[in-house]
């Protein structure tokens, strides 16, 4: 791959400044984040137990406190209750929120509470914010260089400003620390194809890979994402000798993860799993009389026969009864994917509304929640109205993101490469939600890659003229997929 053209004094002057207008965005929402963080009033845990930790979140539980400088975000009481379990026996604690979840985000703080102790809520809002920060501000720095370099003040503007990514920084949860990571690895790949120097052990490489092992961490699914990612990756910029040693390095980092999850429950359980909640959450999704999400009775979910056997056995053995009840009933299960489908598009608010986003800060504080106060109020947001202006709002986003994709692609050349990146992370966290179960709060983990195209999308709509974006100025691009390669060859516009 050879090194990008060289630019000229002006461009790198023009350059510069748009690098520092672009820090500056996610900059101001830190601080924003900052202020809110050192605000938020709540009950004072650790001073109540006597600065015993584990007595401390025990309060907390069984009281159903708030803690102070942070936000419970949906399943926050697991997390707390499976880091109660950590501070009391450690890692190999047999506390079932360890087990039945997957046990990577409390095992990430679990450092944190040992070391900063009754600050540990303050730090860890300050902490996500700050990983938010840092995984924007360089994903749209390498935004930068590339093609749609005119764009990235749209794409930070969407990053650093909307309000359910900026404000679930706050709260506990794994899924702002996951959006930021993914920007990180998607910015680390930006980085190497920028550097014009192909090499397995370039430290972007290695950032990538920690950043996708952590993330899995917390959310194992993402291991197929991970695994689609490095493919990409390898075929965008190497040669088909060095793909499998590339794969193989980066995705044996990602696994290390899951490993951990799967030698903790071993030992503890004596079972080999990763976590044991899977087949649960997809019978919840599936049945005759379920709609796909939440909002389920448990007369309509797929009845499964009674298993013996551990907790592992008995989760793969619901997983099979729930597949097999989708191959016997393919019309309900097509009824039920749609379903799926529009739940995970769904807005946070609303009438089409359908997930568990209602501890999200802006779903707590949105504009229309005083409207809906009122009788007259309740009837324009939740009837007819509302109704159009919900669907208006999810088919506008998913028209931006498919405009967006398809910018990208026709670019060709690394552009290319950075849609099917995107386009890559929010299929395949669409079909992890309709296989399971439909919530819009899956959509979350996703929402980097899909505002980064939703944006673009803004973009090219603004655009008087299409065709001002230069020719790429990265070379010998997707050399695996060429037959013959030489030795300076245009890119794949």
């Amino acid at each position: 791959m050879p090194k990008s053209r060289k630019i000229s004094k002006r461009e790198d002057i023009i350059s510069k400044k748009l690098r520092r207008y672009l820090f500056f965005i996610p900059l101001s929402a830190f601080v924003i984040k900052l202020f809110i963080i050192l605000n938020i009033q709540g009950f004072p845990w650790y001073e109540e137990s006597g600065g015993d930790l584990s007595s401390g979140l025990k309060l907390l539980l069984d009281n159903n406190y708030a803690p102070p400088n942070a936000w419970y975000g949906a399943d926050g009481e697991n997390y707390i209750q499976a880091l109660y379990g950590l501070a009391n026996a450690w890692f190999f604690s047999d506390e079932d929120k360890l087990s039945y979840w997957p046990a990577g985000y409390p095992l990430l703080m679990w450092p944190l509470l040992l070391l900063v102790k009754g600050q540990f809520f303050a730090v860890l809002a300050i902490l996500q914010s700050a990983l938010y920060l840092f995984g924007a501000a360089w994903f749209v720095d390498e935004l930068r260089k590339t093609r749609v370099a005119k764009a990235s003040y749209l794409v930070a503007i969407f990053l650093a400003l909307n309000p359910t990514l900026a404000l679930n920084t706050i709260s506990v949860g794994y899924e702002l620390p996951v959006v930021a990571l993914s920007l990180i690895s998607v910015a680390a790949f930006l980085r190497y194809v920028h550097a014009g120097k192909p090499s397995l052990f370039r430290p972007e490489v290695f950032l990538a890979s920690i950043a996708f092992a952590l993330a899995t961490l917390m959310q194992p699914r993402l291991i197929l994402l991970a695994i689609v990612f490095f493919v990409i990756w390898a075929i965008a910029v190497y040669r088909v000798r060095v793909i499998a040693l590339f794969l193989v390095l980066s995705i044996g980092i990602v696994l290390i993860s899951p490993l951990i999850m799967v030698y903790r429950n071993q030992q503890v359980h004596g079972y080999i799993a990763v976590s044991t909640n899977l087949g649960v959450t997809m019978k919840l999704g599936a049945g005759p009389g379920t709609s796909g999400g939440y909002s389920n009775r448990p007369a309509g979910i797929v009845q499964c026969p009674s298993t013996n056997g551990d907790a592992a056995a008995q989760d793969a053995a619901t997983v099979r009864c729930v597949i097999n009840w989708y191959i016997n009933n393919p019309a309900t299960a097509i009824k039920l994917f749609w379903n799926k489908a529009r739940f995970y598009w769904s807005p946070w608010f609303g009438p089409e509304a359908n997930g568990t986003m209602a501890r999200n800060p802006w779903s707590q504080n949105h504009p229309l929640k005083a409207i809906v106060q009122t009788e007259s109020g309740f009837k324009l947001v939740y009837g007819g109205f509302g109704r159009f202006i919900s669907w208006l709002w999810m088919i506008g986003e998913l028209v931006l993101l498919l405009i967006g994709l398809t910018f990208l692609w026709r670019l060709g050349g690394p552009e290319r490469a950075l849609a099917l990146l995107a386009g890559s992370a929010f299929l395949l966290n669409l079909i992890s939600s309709i296989l399971t179960i439909g919530d819009h709060r899956f959509r979350i983990p996703s929402m980097g890659m899909s505002l980064l195209l939703q944006a673009l999308g803004l973009f090219v709509l603004s655009q008087r003229r299409r065709s001002s974006f230069p020719v790429s100025s990265t070379l010998v691009f997707w050399p695996s997929l060429r037959r013959r390669a030489t030795g300076a060859e245009s890119s794949d516009t």
